[in-house]
């Protein structure tokens, strides 16, 4: 129970793509006699560049929004971009059956296979045993994603403007291939270096303001030097940092025998010398301590 608490979304994630898969799989044709234009082939390739900009987005989530779950997202998300790109790629093959071998190859489909290869490499590699043999060049290869991204869009958009099947079957892909170029351009943006160094300048400002927000007033100190202190619940301390003076004759005078403020005594009750100094003040003296 601990466990699904702290990767619900991660189960959730993976739970809405084995549904969808599910669905993809076993719903519509791919053939141009049925009247069905619900399309596997279409619709497997549309969740493939989903689930490849869904991964895209988590570094930016977490980098500039501090969403730290989304780090955990991206590798599902990339590896259910994989799975429909390879039943996106299956359903062709099965669809052209050995016409695609014979011809010669549309530079979209090139683009395709391009992205696919990109994705085939990242899923083969993304374990911590394959990270670790690869070490820094691990990270380099796997920064290709923003090639693959680029490439299945292309594709993408290419076979929109070329197919006529794609346009019987789905009117508004064209619409929804808009939404994806908008996004992966997006994305591309916030990875240069630039643009990255001023979004990331953007969570301290604005923990600068969230500090300033703390009101502080001017106390006196001893020395007096002012310094800040903040407020606590709107009021200051009512502590005087002034130097009090204690002038001799305005003491009162504990030498009273029998007195219980009295801190020395002897046992006979006589008070000693100590208690009772007999020290005379001169009038002059009196006057200058005054």
């Amino acid at each position: 129970m601990a466990w699904l608490k702290s990767h619900w979304r991660w189960s959730a994630l993976n739970l809405f793509a084995s549904f969808v898969s599910i669905y993809v799989l076993t719903q519509g044709s791919t053939g141009w006699s049925d009247l069905d234009t619900f399309d596997s082939g279409l619709e497997s390739g549309k969740w493939a560049v989903r689930f490849l900009l869904t991964s895209l987005m988590m570094t930016p989530l977490n980098t500039y929004f501090g969403w730290k779950s989304a780090i955990k997202l991206r590798k599902s998300a990339g590896l259910w971009a994989f799975g429909f790109a390879c039943a996106h790629a299956l359903l062709y093959i099965r669809e052209a059956e050995l016409e695609w071998l014979t011809i010669s190859m549309p530079f979209y489909l090139a683009l395709g296979l391009t992205g696919m290869s990109i994705l085939s490499a990242l899923a083969v590699t993304s374990n911590r045993w394959t990270m670790k043999r690869l070490g820094k060049n691990w990270k380099r290869l796997h920064r290709l994603v923003y090639v693959s991204g680029i490439a299945v869009v292309t594709h993408a958009m290419l076979a929109t403007t070329m197919s006529k099947k794609l346009l019987f079957r789905d009117p508004q892909a064209q619409g929804e291939l808009k939404v994806y170029i908008a996004v992966l351009a997006v994305l591309l943006v916030v990875r240069i270096p630039l643009v990255c160094k001023w979004l990331k300048q953007i969570p301290i400002l604005l923990k600068r303001q969230h500090k300033s927000g703390l009101k502080v007033s001017p106390v006196a100190m001893p020395d007096g030097g002012p310094e800040l202190w903040p407020k606590i619940h709107g009021r200051e301390s009512g502590v005087s940092l002034q130097p009090t003076f204690l002038i001799p004759t305005e003491m009162t005078n504990k030498s009273q025998p029998g007195s219980s403020s009295s801190p020395f005594k002897r046992k006979n009750g006589s008070v000693s010398s100590i208690d009772n100094p007999s020290v005379e003040i001169r009038p002059e003296e009196e006057a200058k301590v005054r």
